[in-house]
């Protein structure tokens, strides 16, 4: 996939763009997990639960808030044309150029190669974005439905769930963190086309 470019203005791929809204989605549902709504009030009572599922939350966030930070930062670094002022970026980011361009890792770089890809590897996406599952993918892009799809014609193909660490040991936080996210006009765990084979 080629990037198209508008005079001196780039248009950022729609692969990237819905891989982030993913990304923001999910750091949005673990936010809404960080409900501290649940230790509030003047009465005194065992508090563990929701300490831990509040714990749990804030760690999912900033996993996933780093991701949003690794592919956005090798995005706007590597692949956009015309580059941007990336002086102007790390500053935003409270940094400086060096580290700014060390947020990122080379599986970021390879995650990103395949979402632009016409042949997409799956393995690099799920190394690359640890914080999105294969339901979450579906709908970025033709290329990469038609991956998803090839692979679980495969019957030895296990789809995987996102993965911030951890998520076994908390059962009432692991559904927010499992569950594919709801975009509007992608398919959805039951009308994708593979639920329906």
């Amino acid at each position: 996939m080629s990037e198209e470019q508008t005079g001196s203005w780039g248009i950022v791929p729609r692969p990237i763009v819905e891989t982030l809204m993913r990304l923001q989605q999910r750091l949005q549902q673990a936010v809404a997990a960080m409900d501290s709504s649940a230790v509030a009030g003047d009465v005194a009572r065992e508090h563990d639960a929701a300490f831990q599922r509040m714990a749990h939350a804030a760690n999912v966030a900033d996993r996933v808030s780093n991701d949003y930070r690794s592919v956005f930062n090798a995005y706007v670094h590597r692949y956009h044309r015309p580059k941007p002022a990336i002086g102007e970026l790390a500053r935003a980011q409270d940094t400086i150029i060096q580290t700014f361009a060390k947020r990122y890792t080379a599986k970021t770089t390879a995650a990103i190669d395949s979402l632009l890809s016409d042949q997409p590897d799956l393995d690099a996406i799920r190394q690359g974005i640890r914080t999105l599952g294969y339901e979450d993918l579906w709908g970025i892009s033709d290329e990469l439905d038609r991956a998803l799809k090839a692979a679980a014609d495969d019957p030895r193909f296990k789809p995987w769930q996102p993965n911030p660490r951890g998520t076994e040991t908390i059962p009432d936080l692991k559904p927010f963190l499992e569950d594919p996210l709801v975009i509007p006009g992608t398919p959805t765990t039951t009308d994708h086309p593979v639920a329906k084979l």
